[in-house]
């Protein structure tokens, strides 16, 4: 079976270039998973200074802005950290969404053309990459028994009193044990479907959504909350569709 996870890019001896060999081996470290993460976050390389602050210790971030005067490899603007020259090394979601508009573009003529050299492409895996509207991962026995268990978990968790805290918009304590112990931070998470979809949940709904973005995963994800609100913003319709389905609004 051919391997659908993404993958980076890197120079066979990048472990040479001089940027990047005088750094401490930790800061390199730090430097691969900001790569990683952003490939998985789909971001083009730029961080929000909060998730990269959350992320890496502040110290290694200051390092890879000083890794060279001019041409560093990581580099501020305005609030963000970015990966100088991401572009050149990593696949953009520009690339990736013209290469999508290709391969849609051959499926409406009934086939697909022999690929040019420049029209490969990396098949995209994990809920942020996935084409905007569209959050279903490969089938999984353990992302479903994951997402059954949050499922039954929040259900089990709603006593008689549920309509009454909703009203005050207000977790159990129950509930509020399960989002921190899911690194979820709900204030956020409805915040962002307020802005986003112009949906005002409840917390317990906004909890409910982050869990089932969560369960879609094979694994955790390192930073819940960003996570949860990268995936609001790369499939809105899917989720307010799931929003309605399930009476959450």
């Amino acid at each position: 079976m051919k391997d659908k996870r993404l993958y980076m890019t890197f120079p066979n001896d990048v472990h040479r270039h001089p940027k990047i060999k005088r750094l401490p081996p930790e800061v390199r470290w730090t430097f691969i998973e900001m790569n990683g993460e952003a490939r998985i976050a789909d971001n083009d390389g730029r961080f929000a200074a909060e998730d990269a602050e959350f992320l890496w210790s502040q110290d290694h971030l200051e390092a890879l802005m000083r890794s060279h005067p001019t041409r560093p490899l990581v580099v501020r603007d305005g609030t963000d950290y970015v990966i100088r020259e991401y572009a050149k090394h990593q696949q953009t979601r520009a690339e990736r969404e013209r290469l999508a508009e290709v391969s849609r573009a051959n499926g409406a003529k009934g086939g697909r053309p022999r690929k040019k050299p420049d029209e490969t492409q990396q098949k995209p895996s994990g809920l942020l990459n996935k084409p905007r509207g569209n959050l279903e991962e490969p089938n999984s026995k353990h992302s479903q028994s994951q997402s059954q268990r949050t499922n039954t978990y929040v259900n089990e968790s709603q006593s008689l009193d549920t309509r009454a805290r909703e009203a005050t918009d207000e977790l159990s304590p129950t509930q509020n044990r399960m989002a921190s112990s899911y690194g979820i931070d709900v204030e956020r998470v409805q915040a962002k479907l307020s802005d986003q979809l112009g949906m005002n949940l409840t917390k317990l709904g906004a909890l409910t959504i982050a869990l089932w973005i969560i369960g879609k995963r094979d694994e955790p994800p390192r930073a819940p909350t960003a996570y949860v609100i990268g995936s609001i913003t790369r499939s809105p319709a899917e989720i307010e569709k799931h929003i309605h389905d399930n009476g959450l609004s």
